[in-house]
């Protein structure tokens, strides 16, 4: 399924068979908001919202809550959507190019970008394109006062392209790893989460243990 040999590029050695594609024709692209921070009823509700803070380490990948919460209103008020679980978002201002796969629905602020393979598909696939590509994305970014990822700058990152067929064995060749990485993050969460109860109990004495 694989291809064996290579050919020369522009990229260097690729697959023989592959072609040159331009990365924002690879992906759809979608931007985010930041619902009015006066309104209180905007937030601290039941949909986590990603902004570069909340960022993974490297090895965790996926990220499944966020520092700060949004409410549906929060949501419709404001240039934020909500993202499905698989979505790449890639930090496009200031601190730029982190990455981090959704775990779950959640909306993001403006300074990143979600990236999805076309028709919604290769969710994985367009994670590791997209973390391939990122030191030419940061080699471009530029601004007056942040550098800055800009859709411009998707459009002049070239990435070698794959058949269909390869990009569908890619998923399922990696699907059971990530996976399992996924459900590792939400185990430690959870552990961080019984720690950060339970410790104040126990330094304070008030928690009788059995």
């Amino acid at each position: 399924m694989f291809p064996a040999e290579f050919q020369n590029s522009e990229l260097g050695l690729i697959p023989k068979g592959w072609g040159i594609l331009r990365f924002s024709e690879s992906v759809e692209v979608a931007g985010g908001g930041t619902p009015r921070t006066s309104v209180a009823e905007y937030w601290n509700g039941e949909i986590p919202w990603y902004s570069v803070v909340d960022a993974p380490r490297a090895g965790d990948v996926f990220v499944v809550d966020t520092e700060k919460m949004v409410t549906s209103a929060g949501i419709e008020n404001s240039s934020a959507n909500i993202l499905p679980a698989g979505a790449t978002i890639l930090s496009a201002r200031g601190t730029v190019g982190k990455i981090a796969l959704t775990g779950v629905p959640m909306a993001m602020n403006q300074s990143c970008y979600a990236l999805r393979g076309k028709g919604g598909g290769a969710t994985y696939h367009t994670y590791f394109a997209t973390s391939y590509a990122i030191a030419a994305m940061q080699q471009m970014a530029h601004g007056s006062v942040f550098d800055t990822i800009t859709r411009e700058t998707l459009t002049r990152i070239n990435v070698a392209h794959a058949h269909a067929e390869v990009v569908t064995q890619f998923e399922k060749l990696v699907a059971p790893m990530m996976t399992r990485i996924l459900e590792n993050v939400r185990q430690i969460r959870v552990l961080q989460n019984t720690r950060d109860t339970l410790l104040p109990q126990l330094l304070a004495g008030t928690m009788v243990v059995c």
